[in-house]
């Protein structure tokens, strides 16, 4: 399951050079991982210091609550 970057996202660049394989990009205005090479290692995770990396899947649960209020 792969992980996404959400707009709590300070774009500080540690999880850049963290991921071992470079599935993370610089985006605008915050960094982006590419779904299909995220491999779950977690390196990002352990070094965002905003909390800004989440499971996919939880983050199409937060859309699916916030259309429904």
């Amino acid at each position: 399951m792969a992980y996404t970057i959400i707009e709590s996202c300070t774009a500080c660049g540690l999880c850049l050079s963290a991921c071992p394989i470079d599935a993370i990009s610089i985006g605008d205005p915050i960094y982006v991982i590419a779904q299909d090479d995220c491999c779950d290692f977690e390196d990002c995770l352990a070094v965002c210091p905003a909390d800004a990396i989440v499971l996919s899947d939880n983050v199409q649960t937060l859309d699916v609550e916030r259309s429904s209020t």
